[in-house]
């Protein structure tokens, strides 16, 4: 897996909350929406995986995914990795609102013929790699059932785990709550780094992705982050 490597030093780095404002901007000025945001995600985290697992066909990929926008991004990427010729399972915390992006997606894959499984079933030691989609930058310390077992099961399955934005558990603002999050081996963050992933020994390599969030949206970063996708639309970030 190679890409541009650029020191953490000279990239911008964002808040949780920064980056719901800019997901507000988007939609208001510029009409783009997040079910937009959320098919760019999902081909960006493929493309790594694919990338991680030197191709991913014929390979198994269990796909674990949350009820919010960062479960969507993990099971568009699932769509992807099914395309590309992986063997796909999605295990699933199922959303409360059947209209929301994550269910619309959830029952896309269920179309496609993707075996979908409740979490933390699905999650096991037969999977090539997992892709850790559960929760993204929206999470409350301590966490709550079934986020726990969910979160155990893939640190035990010892496969190794590409996490989708942060690893789950961890605070993406403050890097508390590592010790028992997801342990992955590499890190795909959305848009910009997060504060939490500095010094997060648990995210491995981390990528950067650009998943088309306009750079207008930002005001002091705006720069920064224009520069940093124009070396390449994935960027590895290093000490």
């Amino acid at each position: 897996m190679t890409w541009p490597a650029v020191p953490w030093s000279q990239v911008p780095i964002m808040s949780s909350p920064a980056l719901r404002q800019a997901d507000e901007q988007a939609s208001s000025r510029f009409g783009i929406g997040p079910i937009q945001l959320m098919e760019v995600a999902g081909w960006q985290i493929a493309r790594v995986v694919d990338a991680f697992m030197g191709g991913v066909r014929g390979k198994r990929i269990i796909v674990v995914a949350g009820s919010g926008n960062n479960g969507g991004d993990a099971l568009v990427a699932a769509r992807f990795l099914n395309q590309r010729g992986a063997l796909v399972r999605a295990s699933v915390v199922p959303a409360r609102d059947p209209n929301s992006l994550a269910a619309r997606h959830a029952r896309t894959l269920q179309s496609l013929g993707i075996p979908t499984l409740e979490a933390p079933r699905g999650i096991d030691l037969s999977a090539d790699v997992i892709v850790d989609g559960l929760f993204g930058i929206g999470i409350h310390l301590p966490l709550r059932d079934p986020a726990p077992r969910i979160i155990e099961a893939m640190n035990a399955s010892r496969v190794s785990v590409v996490a989708v934005d942060v690893p789950s558990g961890l605070d993406a603002d403050t890097g508390a709550g590592r010790e028992s999050a997801v342990r992955a081996a590499a890190t795909i963050t959305l848009v910009a780094p997060k504060p939490g992933l500095r010094d997060a020994t648990n995210a491995g390599r981390v990528v950067v992705a650009d998943i088309g969030m306009p750079v207008g949206v930002f005001s002091t970063e705006r720069e920064a982050l224009a520069r940093l996708y124009e070396i390449g639309d994935l960027v590895e970030l290093t000490d």
